[in-house]
């Protein structure tokens, strides 16, 4: 025996309040879902902004690092360049010393060839006024009728005369070469004295370029340094701006959603209302 199937019946008032709250229902969704979607697309607005500081990060760091070891490199060079100078000024100091006892050395030597022309010359007075002395007794010997005797005293007066004049040459000869020599001694001085000025000079230069190469690479350490940390900084805004993207399209679809929800209910609470009435 089949059964009746029974028939709901619904009154229109039960369909109008039922269309009231679904409609109510779907406004407070679509409320929430467009704060959802607003607040989305602000925070992804926000995650934008921290990717243009990280890629402004990124640059500046590369380039504060890339400064940092070009400065170090060139500290390194002038460093060493400045070593070299050291050593180049610390050896014109010992030649410049150096030059300078030669330079006395020479002038001693000097005053002992000058010493020996004094002596020489006094001994060549000597031989001439003996020489002129046996001129004499030559003649006196001639005198009295001794001519091998005269004759052997004339000779040796000759040479003893020629002796004379050889050693005034000498002599002169030494104190030509002791001027010679004192004038030498002077300009090695003077040479040896203007080695020692260099010398001195590049020292001085070296120690300063030393101190600059300290300084540069100091500042091209701290650069360095700096450098890496906006290198960190930018890699912590990147990850920062991945999770704010990630967050903000995560609130963009759920807003997204709930709009399609309340859009959804809308229609249920319109088609209700066309039931009702």
């Amino acid at each position: 025996m089949a059964t009746k199937s029974k028939k709901v019946s619904v009154s229109k008032t039960e369909l109008e309040e039922t269309a009231v709250g679904v409609e109510a229902l779907a406004e407070s969704r679509m409320e929430d879902g467009l704060i959802d979607v607003s607040a989305g697309a602000q925070t992804l607005v926000e995650a934008k902004q921290v990717r243009q500081f990280a890629r402004a990060a990124q640059t500046v760091g590369a380039v504060a690092v890339t400064h940092g070891v070009d400065q170090m490199v060139v500290a390194e060079k002038l460093g060493r360049l400045s070593e070299v100078v050291a050593a180049a000024g610390a050896l014109d100091v010992a030649e410049g010393i150096e030059a300078l006892a030669t330079s006395e050395d020479i002038d001693v030597q000097s005053e002992v060839v000058r010493a020996l022309s004094s002596a020489e010359l006094a001994r060549a007075m000597e031989l001439g006024a003996l020489a002129g002395q046996l001129g004499v007794a030559s003649d006196v010997v001639a005198a009295r009728e001794m001519p091998v005797l005269a004759a052997f005293l004339e000779d040796k007066g000759n040479l003893l005369r020629v002796f004379a004049v050889d050693s005034i040459k000498r002599a002169g000869a030494a104190r030509a070469l002791a001027q010679a020599m004192s004038e030498t001694g002077a300009r090695v001085g003077d040479m040896g004295a203007n080695e020692v000025a260099e010398g001195l000079i590049r020292m001085a230069v070296a120690q300063e370029g030393a101190e600059r190469s300290a300084d540069l690479f100091a500042d091209g350490a701290m650069n360095a340094v700096g450098g890496e940390e906006a290198l960190a900084a930018a890699a912590g805004a990147r990850q920062i701006a991945r999770d704010l993207e990630r967050s903000g399209i995560k609130q963009v679809a759920a807003g997204t959603e709930a709009v399609g929800q309340a859009e959804a209910m809308d229609a249920v609470a319109k088609s209700l209302d066309v039931a009702a009435h």
